[in-house]
């Protein structure tokens, strides 16, 4: 007879316990970190041994280092490369403590992007009595535009007392969502998101008609203001900040500009002039750069460089970025993207001699890896801007860096219909005789060195689009674009300097020395030094 009883009193039959497995980023601790740190900075041999000598470790990827990585080696064969593995947190630790020092072992963790959630939801009912039974009910919403058309493809969201109800408009307009409740009364909000072509609508305590279809009216991007693009050639951020064909010089001209992001449309009629970039999400090829299933990149880029190519047809618009002449590269990092996806486009942007960086990106949590990345970004002349971060705290990282500019949102309400959600986002007491504002959402601290227009940002979006969008996201792209405007300037090039270390610094000054105040009591910093202002690039230079 077989005995088949499990032999738990041996090894041989024991099921081993360990860690949930997760991905790690491993670096060799070098230059400054590496001299703060009191260590010799490990070389390539010694790190893979670190790396190797550890059981379970199971690399996924090698990031080599950029051209220039040895220039800021104490060695030749110093460490260069960076190794993304798969490991569990005690095994982590392990190879941090036996590399005593020289090595960065970190969490590889999500960048987000975008803007915040617009609504709140609560998660599930809350009684207010133990006889209070919840109920559910079906409304049909009808979303139209002032014409009477229907508006598909609208994101709608009811937020109750309960878990909240969302749901897409089909083909004419509709949508059927099932509301749960304590008892039937108004609804907290109503949220009506169109793909494009309109502003959202953002409505407090409203009665929903469960017997009747309920009807939503869309205000067109056109109003209130009818100068937006494409039909206008700038936004009212790029004319608050002085943008003008007078003023737009030699447009960027000369000037490589890297949009670390979710990619391009370069179909789109105003980024078919966008014709290089990477992808280095997984499973990216050669071209998927120019698929952008997100649409954030695609907005940044029109704010950066929208441009129509000789020979299109004036119908399109006439919708310009700061710098329609600048060499755009899409860097493709998102969805999925992470602190080691990040290094990877640093060190393209090194490697490609990139002028200016913009990263509509960031992350609660510091990564010491990406900060060597943006010392060597620096180093290598390579202006990084960066979003604040629209969780309405701290600033995030890579804006807390010191080797970058952090740009924070600023609103105007005259520029909203007065029933958008940003219209909602008004911090108190933020608010200017002229109608600015700061968000809730935007980041702000000592970080912040500057604002830029982030709220009802309209920019181009896949498949030949027009669409608003609100976050410190939005506004970087301003800075951004101003940062090439500049840096094309030939009466400029004396104060800028060759490439470098320097020429950052004076760009990241010049920048801060154009700024307008924007409210005379700033205590939490929202506003950095102000608004930059291309007027007041006159008054510097005299003329």
């Amino acid at each position: 007879m077989i005995d088949r009883t499990p032999n738990y009193g041996s090894p041989s039959g024991a099921v081993p316990v360990t860690g949930e497995r997760r991905q790690f980023l491993i670096a060799p601790r070098r230059h400054v970190h590496a001299a703060a740190a009191g260590v010799r900075p490990p070389s390539a041999a010694e790190l893979h041994a670190h790396v190797t000598r550890i059981p379970g470790v199971e690399i996924c990827q090698q990031i080599p280092g950029h051209k220039q990585s040895h220039h800021l080696s104490s060695s030749e064969d110093e460490a260069v490369a960076h190794y993304v593995v798969e490991i569990d947190a005690i095994h982590a630790h392990a190879i941090r403590a036996s590399a005593g020092g020289r090595v960065i072992v970190e969490e590889d963790l999500p960048l987000s992007y975008g803007r915040k959630h617009e609504v709140d939801a609560t998660p599930a009912l809350h009684p207010q009595s133990a006889f209070d039974e919840p109920q559910a009910r079906d409304v049909v919403i009808i979303v139209h535009d002032k014409e009477g058309r229907p508006v598909p493809e609208a994101s709608v969201t009811v937020v109750t007392d309960g878990p909240a109800a969302t749901g897409s408009t089909d083909a004419r307009g509709q949508v059927r969502l099932q509301l749960t409740q304590l008892r039937e009364e108004p609804v907290r909000t109503l949220f009506v998101r169109p793909l494009n072509g309109y502003w959202n609508k953002f409505l407090h305590r409203v009665t929903l008609d469960s017997a009747a279809p309920n009807l939503v009216i869309v205000t067109p991007l056109n109003e209130p203001n009818p100068d937006v693009p494409p039909v206008a050639a700038y936004g009212w951020g790029q004319r608050l900040m002085g943008l003008t064909p007078e003023t737009q010089g030699h447009g960027g001209k000369g000037v490589k500009v890297a949009i670390v992001d979710s990619g391009a449309d370069a179909s789109h009629p105003f980024l078919e002039h966008v014709r290089s970039g990477i992808d280095l999400t997984d499973g990216g090829d050669i071209n998927s750069w120019r698929q952008d299933s997100i649409g954030h990149g695609t907005h940044c880029a029109g704010v950066i460089g929208a441009r129509l190519d000789q020979g299109a047809s004036p119908e399109a618009g006439a919708m310009r970025g700061f710098a329609p002449e600048a060499e755009i590269h899409a860097l493709k990092i998102f969805p999925g993207g992470q602190f080691s996806a990040l290094v990877k486009a640093l060190n393209y942007c090194i490697d490609h001699e990139i002028d200016v960086v913009n990263l509509s990106l960031g992350a609660p949590q510091i990564s010491e890896a990406v900060e060597q990345k943006l010392i060597e970004a620096a180093h290598a002349g390579v202006a990084v801007i960066v979003a604040a971060g629209n969780s309405g705290g701290p600033v995030q990282y890579p804006a807390q860096s010191r080797y970058v500019l952090a740009v924070s949102a600023l609103g105007m309400r005259h520029a909203l219909p007065l029933d958008t959600w940003e219209q909602s986002q008004v911090v108190a007491g933020s608010e200017t005789q002229d109608g600015f504002f700061s968000p809730q959402f935007s980041c702000f601290g000592p970080q912040v060195a500057v604002c830029a227009p982030g709220v009802g940002i309209v920019s181009t979006v896949p498949g030949n689009r027009y669409a608003s969008d609100s976050g410190t996201s939005m506004a970087a792209p301003h800075v951004a674009g101003l940062a090439a405007l500049l840096l094309s300037d030939p009466a400029l090039a004396g104060y800028f300097g060759p490439r470098g270390p320097t020429r950052v610094t004076a760009l990241f000054r010049l920048i801060k020395l154009l700024c307008s105040p924007v409210s005379l009591s700033d205590s939490d910093n929202r506003f950095g030094a102000g608004l930059p202002q291309l007027h007041n690039l006159r008054r510097l230079l005299g003329t």
